[in-house]
């Protein structure tokens, strides 16, 4: 780690951070997800190779959008019911990853504020982890924005729910849309190896400093601080 990104991490004041990879195990099907989705998709007759290759999400409003309104008020209800039904399946199998409780009050009990977003839903994130909002601030789940990552207004409008601005604060996360987004909000980008991207690939995606994990991360900003006094 080099000494400016050393001293940028130590004056961390805020910490915006993905759940699913990150937080907790990454147990959820994308592929079965992806699957479910394009299959309804089809069935509402829009076949598309460029619309079938988006994030899943956007997949589904980029099909909606071709269609009349009741089609697509349709379409958007069975498509997010096969959503949620693979989070929650995911959520069955999931648990917070080891020590991250304890990093996150760990980092409150130093003042850092802590935000966690996802594209989840919220139900699937708290039958994870129904405690969460013991070590966190604030958690934005897909329903509880308008725009979810990587559109910046995600990690932006956590920031400003946890009291805190862009100027001191970094976003956390697995996947290389987590460091994309990172950038879009202008926010430091810290990648972390619990999930789905491995070191090289959340480089090259601008990760300024990689991690084995949070507690590592969390360990690495509260020695930072501690050495600068």
């Amino acid at each position: 780690m080099s000494p400016s990104t050393a001293a940028r991490l130590a004056g961390v004041q805020a910490l915006v951070l993905d759940f699913d990879g990150t937080l907790a195990r990454l147990t959820i099907d994308f592929g079965l997800m992806r699957r479910s989705v394009v299959d309804l998709v089809r069935a509402a007759g829009v076949r598309d190779p460029e619309v079938e290759r988006l994030h899943v999400l956007e997949l589904v409003d980029a099909a909606v959008a071709t269609l009349p309104t009741d089609e697509a008020v349709r379409l958007r209800t069975e498509c997010s019911a096969a959503i949620e039904a693979a989070e929650l399946t995911g959520a069955s199998r999931a648990a917070l990853l080891p020590g991250v409780a304890d990093s996150l009050d760990a980092l409150r009990s130093e003042g850092i504020r802590v935000g966690v977003i996802t594209r989840n839903c919220r139900r699937a994130v708290l039958a994870v982890a129904p405690d969460l909002l013991d070590h966190a601030d604030a958690l934005l789940a897909r329903e509880d924005v308008p725009r979810t990552k990587p559109h910046p207004d995600h990690p932006l409008r956590c920031l400003r729910l946890i009291g805190a601005d862009g100027s001191a604060a970094a976003l956390v996360g697995d996947h290389i849309m987590d460091i994309e987004t990172a950038h879009a909000a202008g926010l430091m980008g810290i990648g972390v190896l619990t999930g789905a991207a491995g070191a090289d690939d959340l480089r090259a995606a601008g990760a300024e400093v990689v991690f084995p994990d949070v507690t590592a991360l969390a360990d690495a900003i509260l020695d930072g601080r501690r050495a600068s006094g």
